[in-house]
């Protein structure tokens, strides 16, 4: 089918701008809505398919002046119209249309407090040229961006593309207020205007960073403080416009990085393989530009200067809020040299206990000494105004005291206080441009698409949770065989700058040492690519392939050379942490069945070299999985998780479904040895009744040796006519047990001498007219009992053929082992002529792949004259060719039964579909969006 998308961007200059969150919706040729959202971080829109229909699709974007959608703002130089021409379904092209868009300015000028619009001010608009000179800003339509304002304050809409600042009047005097620098809007996105606000306060205006504007002059309130030095700094006016500039542009870079992950995060729960590659090709560029900035600013970790600043809020409550901004350290010793309170500056923060006064991880910071913090902070205001050092409106030094209860309260809810280089470094690259302002006392942010994490004011660790590669997991596949969703939770703390270096490469090397898992920051393999696993044909999850070989781990982790400067030299690692969850059929989100190894064993798993290995180590189960599947795509070695006992049962259900799916073939990437470890811990469950949990572990870790025993013991009739009651029960265990394991229990049961039939005693059925004599009849009953939860042919014969003590697959022919299942169910006396039995089974298939419209084969043969010997055929005939997925298994004397009969291998059209509330934003409580 033919695809395409629209591409919004404005130029200013040569240079080239992305128009992110533009609202819009493309209508398809019969006008009908056929995506609609916001552009992406590089202006992007969604993917349009072609499904039914050729023809034109067009592109609208909301005005929120007026409320409705309409064309964009095209710019007179743009090459392409608001339209995409797609083919019809049989075309596969992808066809981007990259609309050029004309930026504009609107503005309103407010008198606060009351945000009374400022009539008929004048005002001009001042722009930097290319030389860095302050000029009056252009408009594209010509002339100069200057005018008179409105009655209510608004000017006209002027098309602009390049930053602005806006100086104005006040009615009446001679007082000028001016903003800070503006960039451009586009129609579409929200807020539509800015609203420049002069007040005797700062005032956050709009909930969105780009609508926010402070005015020079005596109105503001810049103040920084520095956590490291314990300062408070009241800086000029101007020179906090200079530094409001650079720190807020470093945190759009930052920020423009984490949306592009959510962006990418969105694209890959959404399933297209063209909206995923756009999307790691802008995150790749946001990337890139981050390095950038930080190299090109922070060449030494001692070069980084974090700060707070505050804002007050113009909501009637006068709160504050806390801003982490950075700058230079050598730009914050020339403001700190400029400060305008000269004589007191000086912050107390104290703690108990030998750390004192220093910020550091034996800080408790529940021990602050609020009321010294809050002295210190009426000192300074009280010195500003003796000296009269504040010669501008002096309410605004009230605000100190409001933030000096803030900053307490703040320092309070954090569970360390760390101030030192590496945890500035750390919140920098983890936690700058993740929310337009964070509401630390809240402690939770969303840091990046579906990482979860905590943005506290001065903790030196951040503890990150998320999915991989999305919320909705991968397809794990063997062969070309989807064998359903599979996620994997990680979690990691990360501290000081080993954990810098890792939030800020975003992948990572996983390697033992000391018998842990480690990571290690390295740079991202950029052929690694999460488009290449998604199918162009449709929609759906990224694909992997089970048994695929994994990217080793570099031999030298520190000599890989991560791509950020002030990181250069060697560190230690990080200890990940996280499960393996998998998606049930007809469940709506994923459960655990394995977590992260605490210690590895040097040769656990030393054969494995699949993407996703199963073998058996020190009494457990044990997977490892390629870092690339569950940290991310780029990263190299793999991480070993284990099932426990409480997991065992999941573990056991997850490998069913997968046998199940790939047709009962042998699974390559589950050792061997292990696989058979699993089928005698599974006779073990069902022959001792052991509940779901219950002294599992100690099977597991004994298991050869506690198998070995069951035998022994089974040679004891007693023994094996507990064995033979425990599976008429049909413990859940049976319902999921391997070929391997009910062929074990169906060899032990057919083995019988007099002491069985003392336990066992005859007994009679039938009716009057046709009576049965049956021996070892609750022997018979365990047999159909263990066949009526086979679900397919292949399943059915695979047990047949793994009939042995050990479950060993057996030299003898299938028929004959199948046929002394058939002679053990006929024992007795007035019960089936066997001979006709068999003849009747060797007309047929071996077994049926699927039975007529009449629900009969020539394997069927009715009635026998023998209960027993008809349920066992019965079940037999109802085998089916291949299991749909996506569907329950059932008992083939369960109504639920018959629906996977009447799908017969078509799967369900919910198989491996994860409903999330929101793309990329599922909160606790959504379909989809656990990681619990």
């Amino acid at each position: 089918m033919a695809r395409g998308q629209f591409k919004l961007f404005y130029k200013n200059g040569t240079s080239e701008h992305a128009c992110p969150d533009v609202h819009y919706r493309i209508l398809d040729p019969r006008g009908r809505v056929a995506k609609s959202g916001a552009t992406d971080a590089s202006g992007a829109t969604a993917v349009v398919e072609a499904i039914y229909d050729d023809g034109t699709y067009v592109l609208q974007v909301k005005n929120y002046l007026t409320g409705a959608y309409e064309t964009p703002d095209l710019d007179s130089a743009s090459e392409n119209p608001a339209s995409l021409k797609l083919g019809n379904q049989n075309d596969r092209r992808f066809l981007s249309g990259n609309v050029r868009v004309r930026p504009y300015f609107l503005a309103q000028f407010l008198l606060s407090p009351g945000n009374t619009p400022l009539k008929k001010t004048k005002f001009t608009a001042y722009a930097k040229s290319p030389q860095g000179k302050e000029a009056i800003a252009s408009a594209l339509t010509g002339g100069q961006v200057s005018g008179t304002a409105s009655a209510d304050g608004k000017t006209n809409i002027f098309f602009c593309s390049t930053p602005v600042s806006f100086e104005f009047e006040i009615p009446g005097s001679s007082v000028k207020g001016r903003s800070s620098r503006l960039n451009p809007m586009v129609k579409g996105q929200n807020p539509c205007s800015y609203q420049v606000i002069f007040k005797t306060t700062p005032v956050v205006t709009k909930p969105d960073p780009s609508a926010k504007t402070n005015l020079a002059g005596k109105q503001n309130l810049p103040v920084m403080i520095s956590p490291s030095d314990n300062e408070l700094l009241m800086i000029p006016q101007t020179e906090f416009e200079e530094f409001e500039e650079f720190s807020g542009h470093l945190e759009r870079v930052m920020a423009a990085e984490h949306e592009a992950k959510l962006d990418l995060s969105r694209a890959l729960e959404a399933g297209s393989k063209d909206d995923v590659a756009a999307k790691e090709k802008a995150l790749g560029l946001a990337e890139d530009k981050v390095k950038k900035e930080l190299n090109a600013n922070f060449k030494k970790t001692t070069d980084l200067k974090e700060v707070v600043t505050l804002e007050s809020y113009n909501n009637g409550s006068g709160g504050i809020g806390l801003r982490r901004r950075y700058l230079k350290t050598d730009k914050y010793m020339e403001l700190r040299n400029k400060r305008i309170n000269k004589s007191e500056y000086k912050l107390n923060i104290k703690f108990s206990g030998p750390a004192g006064t220093k910020g550091s991880q034996e800080v408790k910071p529940k021990t602050l000494d609020v009321a010294a913090v809050k002295a210190s902070f009426a000192k300074i205001k009280e010195s500003l105004k003796s000296s009269k050092e504040w010669k501008s409106d002096p309410a605004v030094l009230n605000l100190l005291d409001v933030a000096g209860n803030q900053y307490s309260q703040a320092i309070l809810k954090s569970d360390t206080y760390e101030v030192e280089a590496h945890a500035q470094w750390l919140r920098l690259v983890g936690c700058a441009g993740a929310n337009a302002e964070v509401d630390w006392l809240k402690k939770k942010a969303q840091i990046q698409g579906n990482l979860q994490g905590k943005a506290i004011l001065c903790e030196g660790k951040i503890t990150g949770t998320w999915a991989a590669p999305s919320l909705k997991g991968w397809m794990m596949q063997f062969g070309n065989i989807d064998l359903g969703a599979i996620r994997f939770v990680m979690e990691l703390s990360a501290y000081g700058f080993v954990g810098a270096k890792v939030v800020a490469s975003g992948a990572v090397g996983i390697s033992l040492e000391g018998g842990k898992q480690v990571a290690k920051a390295i740079k991202r393999d950029p052929k690694d690519k999460l488009a290449d696993a998604i199918s162009a044909q449709k929609r759906g999850l990224p694909r992997f392939q089970a048994a695929e070989t994994f990217a080793k781990t570099p031999e030298d982790l520190n000599g890989v050379k991560v791509e950020i400067d002030a990181f250069a030299g060697a560190e230690a690692g990080l200890t990940p942490a996280g499960k393996i969850q998998w998606l049930p059929p007809k469940e709506k989100d994923f459960v655990s069945f394995a977590e992260a190894s605490a210690t590895v064993a040097v040769n656990a798993g030393a054969g494995a070299q699949a993407s996703v290995s199963i073998y058996f180590d020190s009494g457990k189960f044990k997977v490892k999985v390629a870092a690339r599947l569950c940290w991310g795509v780029g990263c190299k070695g793999a991480v070993e998780f284990t099932v426990d006992a409480s997991k065992l049962f999941e573990f056991v259900r997850w490998v069913h479904y997968q046998l199940l799916y790939a047709g009962f073939k042998k699974l390559v990437y589950f050792e061997q040895q292990a696989f058979a470890l699993q089928s005698r811990l599974l006779v073990l469950c069902i022959g001792q009744d052991t509940a779901v949990g219950k002294a599992t572990q100690k099977l597991a870790d004994e298991v050869d040796a506690v198998f070995e025993e069951l035998l022994r013991s089974l040679t004891i009739a007693e023994e094996r006519q507990t064995m033979v009651n425990n599976i008429n029960r049909c413990p859940p265990w049976l319902v999921y047990a391997t070929p391997e394991a009910r062929g074990m229990l169906l060899f032990q049961i057919t083995r019988h001498g007099m002491p069985s039939h003392l336990h066992d005693t005859p007994s009679m059925g039938g009716s009057v007219f046709s009576p049965e004599i049956h021996y070892l009849e609750t022997h018979k009953k365990a047999v159909c009992t263990i066949m009526k939860t086979v679900q397919t042919a292949p399943e059915w014969a695979n047990v047949m053929q793994h009939m042995t003590a050990r479950g060993e697959k057996s030299n003898e022919p299938l028929g004959k082992m199948e046929g002394n299942v058939l002679r053990f169910l006929n024992n007795g006396h007035l019960l089936a002529d066997l001979p006709s039995v068999f003849e009747r089974l060797n007309a047929a298939l071996p077994l049926p792949v699927k039975p007529p419209a009449t629900g009969k084969t020539a394997a069927d043969p009715g009635s026998s004259g023998n209960t027993y010997l008809d349920e066992y055929l019965k079940y037999r005939s109802k085998c089916l060719g291949e299991f749909p997925k996506g569907y329950k298994v059932a008992a083939m004397d369960n109504p639920a039964f018959d629906l996977l009969a009447s799908a017969q291998g078509t799967p369900s059209l919910d198989f491996a579909d994860v409903k999330t509330a929101g793309l990329g934003e599922a909160f606790a409580g959504d379909p989809g969006s656990s990681l619990a």
